[in-house]
């Protein structure tokens, strides 16, 4: 199989943001599709917040992940932040979820993080066994969030 990672482009971004719908449509979140565009505008402008990648299979856009830099006093310095990663259903069992997570290790090892983090649902046991996998492991703690 023909596979590749490659940064998203600003004409990437109608793909994205349905992959993305589609995506949130999983657990049933919130897409407003006119934000969602803008957003993609400004994250990829804007270097210093991370970066976009699609996911090409057989010359295809068969998912993306987005990762975003922050820094943490707790993990020493930079970390990144796997925030989304998803790969269209036609395109799962095909070993992409496990080209991407080798991409982030050697991409954050390359851009010496001191650390990758990523959230997960909890009933999704398959995600949960692939990070595992590759090294990741449950926090002590719990996220919690303050919405403005």
């Amino acid at each position: 199989m023909n596979h590749d990672i490659l940064r998203a482009t600003f004409s990437d971004i109608p793909q994205l943001s349905q992959m993305m719908q589609d995506f949130y449509a999983i657990d049933l979140y919130p897409f407003d599709a006119k934000l969602t565009a803008s957003n993609f505008r400004k994250f990829m402008s804007e270097e210093k917040y991370g970066a976009c990648f699609k996911i090409i299979s057989e010359g295809s856009i068969a998912g993306y992940t987005i990762l975003l830099r922050t820094f943490s006093f707790e993990f020493g310095g930079e970390i990144l932040f796997l925030d989304e990663l998803y790969i269209k259903p036609e395109f799962q069992g095909k070993s992409l979820g496990k080209k991407v997570l080798e991409f982030v290790k050697r991409y954050s090892v390359e851009n010496q993080f001191k650390a990758v983090l990523l959230e997960i649902e909890n009933h999704n046991e398959r995600a949960r066994k692939l990070y595992e996998q590759y090294g990741f492991q449950h926090h002590k703690r719990s996220v919690m969030i303050l919405k403005n």
